[in-house]
């Protein structure tokens, strides 16, 4: 088997460029498992994605998955990514 190398960002963003990654998901084994929660997290996203942090947007994009930084991804298997998605605004607010 390949190694993994999808990953799934969702990124905070100012009107100016500006932000950070909210969350990094993955190693994903396949881009279509990838793409398939990215496209569910936008769907959540949908028409309150200014609303999750003020004055950002959220959106969750496919991405490379950095081997070499791997701490900073949530594994995705067995997980719901909605509510993986909740518990990083959580922790915004806490």
């Amino acid at each position: 088997m390949d190694r993994a190398h999808y990953g799934v960002h969702v990124e905070a963003r100012r009107t100016d460029g500006s932000g950070y990654a909210l969350l990094r998901l993955g190693p994903y084994t396949q881009t279509w498992l990838a793409s398939r929660d990215a496209d569910r997290l936008n769907t959540e996203l949908a028409g309150r994605a200014a609303l999750v942090i003020p004055g950002f947007t959220v959106t969750a994009q496919n991405a490379v998955f950095d081997v070499s930084d791997h701490a900073s991804y949530t594994d995705p298997h067995g997980a719901d990514v909605i509510a993986l998605l909740a518990a990083a605004v959580a922790r915004l607010s806490a």
